[in-house]
């Protein structure tokens, strides 16, 4: 299966764009309805190699209110490039977040750890770089990774509702497309944590789905207006929800595909 699903990728991403360009789309907004199209076939894949590899030791995925990725493990690497969110994205967020040698640095809902160990790098053999996700498979994926690369990010199972350090921890937490995983409540709880984490004058960079700024993206997204995992995130709110949670300054410094804005808040 993995011989053809892979180059199959791009061929059925073109074919979709090209059925949209037939329809009278410019060849970029075909672009974007057809990774769309795409992606659940990815998930399914993503589910399939779970399925395949269930009854292993892996340590089991911790209950939380929000949404687990699990089942994009097998597949995010590849998948988040696929859909514009790479390397430079990553380094986007490193960017806005000003790491300096020996810094300590959490990263909350790091997936597969792409981003923890961009941190680690940044913070160098004197600073700490933490991940932490609630999703089982995402950290097994993330410790290879790791391993492989010879990072010294560590990878441990957590949930930002209820994250497992002492006040005053960390210089810097960063949250790269996790927030709208979860309900509501649970964002300004894990917020919240957040802030009680940061050393007093310490930074956090958020990046996640934003109020759009292009016409064509409130054509596709508009459906999310009416979920409450993501209704104040479209309507702009991050700002506020960061306010909510005790911090006294947020402001938007950037934004990644006219969908996603990059904050920076302090304690």
């Amino acid at each position: 299966m993995r011989r053809w699903f892979w180059p199959g990728l791009p061929l059925m991403t073109v074919l979709a764009a090209w059925i949209f360009m037939l329809l009278g789309f410019t060849i970029w907004a075909a672009a974007l309805p057809a990774l769309l199209i795409v992606s659940p076939a990815i998930i399914v894949y993503g589910l399939i190699k779970i399925m395949r590899h269930k009854g292993g030791s892996s340590p089991e995925t911790l209950h939380t209110r929000g949404m687990p990725l699990d089942m994009l493990a097998p597949v995010y690497d590849r998948y988040c490039p696929l859909i514009g969110l790479g390397r430079a994205f990553r380094q986007a967020t490193i960017y806005y977040a000003e790491l300096k040698d020996g810094e300590s640095v959490l990263d909350v809902g790091c997936g597969t750890g792409v981003l923890t160990r961009l941190a680690a790098l940044a913070v160098g053999q004197t600073g700490c770089a933490i991940g932490i996700d609630p999703a089982a498979k995402m950290i097994e994926v993330a410790g290879k990774n790791a391993i492989k690369e010879g990072s010294n990010a560590e990878f441990r199972l957590g949930v930002i509702e209820d994250l497992p350090f002492e006040d005053n921890r960390f210089d810097c937490v960063l949250s790269s497309a996790m927030l709208h995983h979860l309900p509501p409540e649970v964002k300004v709880k894990g917020l919240s944590e957040v802030y009680r984490m940061l050393k007093p004058g310490a930074r956090f960079v958020l990046v996640d789905v934003d109020r759009p700024t292009f016409l064509l993206w409130w054509v596709l997204l508009w459906p999310l207006l009416f979920w409450s995992f993501t209704e104040d995130q479209v309507k702009g709110r991050l700002g506020a929800l960061m306010l909510q949670a005790g911090f006294s300054k947020a402001e938007k410094v950037g934004s990644w595909g006219g969908f996603l804005g990059f904050w920076k808040a302090y304690k």
